[in-house]
């Protein structure tokens, strides 16, 4: 059986000739979370002019070099004015906040530094030379690339775009996931299961889990075990990026996804790993499209999904690593394993004054939907540990952020 950090890197190699997808030009709000295909160089620069940083009053630096100068006020300039006129020598502007600086003046003073009478300001302090004011490009010069490729589109990457003139941009295109479940017990969830028989909840599961991750899930109707309707469901998962099966992947007289998998074209490249929870994982390639075997069992499913296809996704889609922070942290409660598999336990995360707590869930069974709900953390103990003390050090892969028992600063 391969180590799970094997496993991860056989995988993300195997993909080296497919990731990242091709581009795709979307609207300006349509891509955001996703990475850029292009450069973007800016026509124009940020600010396209010099920029009043306060309410105050603009001058030529030279006119003030000792406090208590007085200088005529010329005229006022507004936010959105048209370009206003030279300064004259010898005189000033009132001005306000993200107006233009007329030329003649390289200083803004704010406003509680000046004492306005009549048609006078008095100036309480020496000016300086672009006190107060953006100049036109000091921020983003034209010709210059305001966002790199593969950057990922932010909030603040929207608005720059935006303040660009860009109404689209060419990001990779999102993985599109193919998702099947099999076994002979599965029931669509809008029908009513007979006895014996249970709901699906691992194709919604794993498709939250793919819009979470940046892809495109579509659900596939249910697979019977049965060679023959396995291999029938594969064939409507033509043209996908990534296929993702849940269940039949491990040694039973039942589990026939491996050699449907198999049959199909698909490539494997493993199918064990040394891990608790989520042995039985499959993993290959048919063409173009990553492959992936998962259990059946719902934490099984969603916590191999959680490192090993997300992993896979967020590469397909140019995105780094997993998008999770991974941690040392504490054990809040002793804990009991296995030895010889790594084990993954759901756990809540608690940021104390003194570092990162993990304390387990108390359902840790792969078939507990409410072991895969709630917790913030999976926590990694290793392959040959067996009984864990309570503090003991642990690595920790945070999927949400942490509760917080930091106390806040104090203010002065």
């Amino acid at each position: 059986m391969l180590e799970p950090a094997d496993a991860l890197t056989q995988i993300l190699a195997n993909l080296a000739d497919v990731a990242p997808l091709p581009g795709e030009r979307v609207a300006l709000e349509a891509a955001q979370g996703r990475a850029l295909a292009e450069e973007v160089v800016a026509p124009r620069s940020l600010p396209p002019f010099g920029v009043s940083q306060m309410d105050g009053f603009a001058l030529s630096a030279s006119d003030a070099r000792s406090p208590g100068a007085r200088l005529r006020v010329a005229f006022e300039v507004f936010a959105g004015s048209p370009p206003p006129p030279e300064l004259p020598p010898g005189a000033c502007c009132r001005i306000f906040t993200g107006a233009p600086v007329p030329d003649g003046a390289d200083a803004v003073e704010m406003q509680e530094e000046v004492a306005l009478r009549g048609g006078t300001a008095t100036f309480a302090r020496a000016a300086e030379p672009g006190r107060f004011i953006r100049r036109a490009g000091s921020d983003v010069r034209e010709g210059a690339v305001a966002l790199a490729r593969g950057a990922v589109v932010d909030p603040g990457a929207i608005g720059l775009a935006a303040a660009l003139g860009r109404t689209e941009l060419l990001v990779h295109r999102r993985p599109r996931v193919a998702l099947l479940a099999t076994g002979d017990e599965l029931v669509p969830v809008d029908r009513a299961a007979a006895p014996g028989r249970i709901l699906d909840s691992n194709s919604h599961a794993l498709a939250a889990a793919c819009r979470e991750a940046g892809a495109r899930p579509t659900l596939l109707p249910l697979a019977a075990d049965d060679a023959g309707a396995l291999g029938a469901a594969l064939r409507s998962a033509e043209g996908f990026d990534v296929l993702v099966t849940s269940g039949g992947v491990s040694v039973g007289e039942k589990d026939l996804v491996k050699a449907a998998l198999e049959a199909w074209g698909t490539r494997l490249a493993f199918w064990r790993v040394a891990m608790r929870p989520g042995k039985p994982l499959a993993f290959g390639r048919r063409g173009a499209t990553a492959v992936f075997g998962l259990p059946g069992n719902p934490a099984s499913a969603l916590v191999t999904f959680e490192l090993f296809v997300r992993p896979a996704l967020r590469a397909l889609a140019h995105l780094r690593g997993s998008g999770r922070t991974e941690l040392p942290a504490r054990l809040g409660s002793p804990f009991v394993k296995a030895p010889g598999l790594t084990q993954y336990v759901r756990a809540r995360a608690v940021l104390e004054e003194d570092g990162l707590v993990v304390e387990p869930l108390r359902a840790q069974a792969s078939g507990d939907l409410t072991s895969v709900t709630g917790f913030e953390a999976l926590a990694v103990l290793p392959r040959d540990a067996t009984a864990l003390p309570r503090g003991a050090l642990v690595r920790a892969i945070l999927v949400s952020p942490p509760l917080s028992r930091v106390a806040p600063p104090v203010s002065e």
